[in-house]
C-alpha cells in the first residue's frame, strides 16, 4: 500500500510539474490557436452542409478531420518532453532521484494528455451549439469525443516514446510523424490489395479506421477501446524500456 501511495504521490509530482511547464511556453498558446481555429473552420463548414440538408446534424464534420491533425500536433506536443532532459543532462538527475523509468513516463504522458484534454474541452462549445440548434444524436456525440480523446492518448503515447529515442526534438518529430502517417494510411493502402485477410490485417492496424468507428457509431465498440489502449501500453512500455537503457548506461 505504501509502494502504491508513494508512485501515486510520484506521478502527481511529475505530472504537475510537466502540466504547468506547458503553460508558461508559448508554443502550447500557438498550438491550442491553431487547434481552435481550424475545429472552428471544421465545425462552420459543417454547419453549412446542414443547414443546406445535405447532412444530418451531428459533429462528424468536424471530428473526421482531427486524425489527420493529430499527425502535427501530437510530435509538437511531445517532442521536448524526454528529448529536452537528454540534451540538457537533466535526465541524469532524474536518474539519482528515487523515481521509477515507468513513472518518469506515465507522469509525463498523464500531462501532456490533460493539455490535450483541455484543448477538447475548449471546443465545448460547438456540440453546445448543435444541440440548442438542432437534434442531432447525444450518443454520437459522446462516442466522437471519446475516439477523439482516446486517439489523442494513442497519439500522444507515440510521442512520448520517439521523445525518449533521441535527445534531438526535430528528430523526435519526425518519428512521432512517420509512425502516425504510417497508422493513418494502413487503411488507404487496403484499396490497393486484393487479399481480403491483407485488408483485414492493415484495417485493424489503421488508427483511422478505429476512430471513424467510434465518430460515426453512437455504439462503442470494445475492440476500437482495446486499440487505443494497446497502442497506449506498449508505447509507453517501449518508452519505460529505452529510458532503462539509458540508465543502465549513463
Amino acid at each position: 500500500m505504501q509502494e502504491i501511495t508513494r508512485s501515486l504521490r510520484t506521478l502527481w509530482l511529475i505530472f504537475k510539474h510537466e502540466f504547468n511547464l506547458y503553460f508558461v511556453s508559448p508554443i502550447v498558446y500557438l498550438i491550442g490557436a491553431v487547434w481552435l481555429f481550424l475545429a472552428g473552420g471544421f465545425f462552420s463548414l459543417s454547419l453549412v452542409t446542414m443547414n443546406e440538408g445535405f447532412a444530418e446534424p451531428s459533429m462528424i464534420g468536424m471530428l473526421s478531420p482531427m486524425v489527420f491533425l493529430m499527425i502535427f500536433i501530437a510530435p509538437a506536443l511531445t517532442m521536448r518532453l524526454i528529448s529536452e532532459e537528454l540534451r540538457t543532462g537533466t535526465h541524469e538527475l532524474l536518474f539519482t532521484a528515487p523515481v521509477r523509468d515507468w513513472e518518469i513516463v506515465v507522469g509525463k504522458w498523464l500531462a501532456v494528455w490533460a493539455v490535450f484534454t483541455v484543448f477538447i474541452l475548449a471546443t465545448a462549445a460547438q456540440p453546445a451549439i448543435l444541440l440548442l440548434r438542432g437534434n442531432p444524436d447525444p450518443g454520437l456525440i459522446l462516442t466522437g469525443y471519446l475516439g477523439l480523446w482516446l486517439m489523442g492518448g494513442a497519439t500522444l503515447a507515440i510521442g512520448v516514446l520517439a521523445s525518449a529515442t533521441t535527445q534531438y526534438q526535430l528528430v523526435s518529430f519526425m518519428i512521432t510523424m512517420g509512425i502516425l502517417i504510417v497508422l493513418w494510411l494502413a487503411q488507404v493502402v487496403t484499396r490497393v490489395f486484393n487479399n481480403m485477410t491483407v485488408n483485414d490485417i492493415l484495417r485493424e492496424l489503421s488508427i483511422t479506421s478505429h476512430f471513424q468507428n467510434m465518430v460515426h457509431r453512437a455504439l462503442i465498440n470494445p475492440l476500437d477501446i482495446a486499440y487505443f489502449i494497446g497502442l497506449i501500453v506498449i508505447a509507453l512500455f517501449l518508452a519505460t524500456q529505452i529510458l532503462s537503457t539509458r540508465r543502465w548506461s549513463a
